[in-house]
């Protein structure tokens, strides 16, 4: 009987140093240059388990993952690459959860990749180029897009929508041929670090409902650098918005903007531009050189400026018109050294609140509410 028992319990100790059949991850290696697929490799093994393909060479397939748990993984020794031969067809369509895609290019079909469905995908260290859409679109999924380049798309280089969620670091977005980012339906996007340059259409459009976060990012060279439409952007700190062909920062249609401590310079146009019933609220930065005003505030907008320095811009420093408010408070704002007068009240319907207090520059038909 005794033996029975040591028997027993040595069998239980071995079956519990098993791992578990959700630990095991089976790694598959595609050589293209052999006509080998990604497509088959997606079929391998046993599909409850996490699965790492491994990509040499350029693949000439459209890959739709639809299991769970996936990793596409560049091998950088072979220039790997996934090329979307049609252009009616994305080239990696995600339509599970848990889907990685690293050290790839991406190039070709309508959009480059698409994260389809409530699911959550981390692209890194990927090249989307050449799409006949959208570079990335994100519908209804969260998404972290890191080290990543996106240029060439037919449309924009990121799309999202559905509610969809992203978050940007280190990576560049440019020479599309409408926006390099795009939010939209309620969507949220969060940015920290890289660059958005020489899209055809604004640099980054935050429109219907979504959210936006921004720093850290050179914006150069767009039609308007940000723009915000009936939703929220916080342009936060350390922003560099500058040479773009029209305005630097424009907010519309009931928008809710923070601009703090960025530089915005050299625009073609305002530097800072709020109307429609906006709410602008600023805090600290530097708006010089522009080729316009530099914040100019329409039909019922409401600003607040605190500690700006505001100066060498073509027309006005500030403007205020139709209807509009302006909120001055410490520390001062400098808007001297403009083209025309450093602040401007067009009509008066719209007054300036700590005028006498926190202004640094000409005024010309502004009345203060405080006297």
């Amino acid at each position: 009987m005794k033996r029975i028992i040591c028997a027993t319990a040595l069998t239980l100790i071995v079956v519990g140093s098993l791992p578990t059949a959700s630990a095991q991850t089976l790694t598959v290696t595609v050589d293209c240059s052999r006509g080998q697929t990604i497509a088959h490799a997606l079929r391998q093994g046993d599909s409850r388990k996490p699965l790492v393909v491994v990509i040499r060479g350029t693949c000439n397939e459209h890959v739709s993952i639809t299991r769970d748990d996936v990793t596409l993984r560049g091998d950088l020794t072979t220039e790997p690459t996934v090329n979307g031969p049609d252009a009616e067809r994305d080239t990696i369509l995600i339509s599970k959860d848990t889907v990685n895609i690293e050290d790839l290019t991406v190039m070709g079909g309508f959009n480059g990749i698409r994260l389809q469905g409530p699911f959550v995908a981390g692209v890194r260290r990927v090249l989307v180029r050449n799409t006949a859409n959208n570079g990335i679109l994100v519908r209804a999924g969260d998404m972290e897009l890191l080290d990543t380049t996106v240029e060439n798309a037919g449309a924009s280089g990121l799309v999202l929508g559905r509610a969809a969620s992203i978050r940007v670091v280190n990576s560049h977005f440019r020479y599309s041929h409408f926006m390099g980012i795009y939010a939209q339906n309620n969507s949220t996007l969060t940015i920290n670090g890289g660059t958005v340059s020489d899209n055809e259409g604004q640099g980054i459009n935050v429109d219907y409902g979504s959210d936006g976060t921004i720093n850290n990012v050179e914006i150069f060279n767009n039609a308007t650098g940000i723009e915000a439409s009936t939703s929220h952007a916080s342009v936060g700190g350390g922003n560099n918005i500058h040479h773009n062909r029209e305005h630097g920062v424009l907010a519309q249609a009931g928008a809710v903007l923070g601009v703090d401590n960025n530089t915005i310079q050299h625009n073609g146009q305002d530097g800072v531009v709020g109307y429609l019933g906006t709410t602008v609220v600023m805090h600290g930065n530097e708006i010089t050189d522009n080729g316009g005003t530099g914040v100019s505030c329409r039909s019922n907008c409401t600003l607040q400026i605190g500690g700006a320095r505001i100066t060498r811009n073509s027309d006005h420093g500030v403007v205020i018109q139709l209807g509009s408010t302006l909120i001055l408070e410490a520390p001062v704002t400098d808007a001297t050294g403009n083209g025309w007068v450093d602040l401007w009240c067009g009509d008066t319907e719209s007054s300036a609140d700590g005028l006498a207090e926190y202004f640094l520059g000409s005024t010309d038909g502004c009345t203060d509410f405080n006297n």
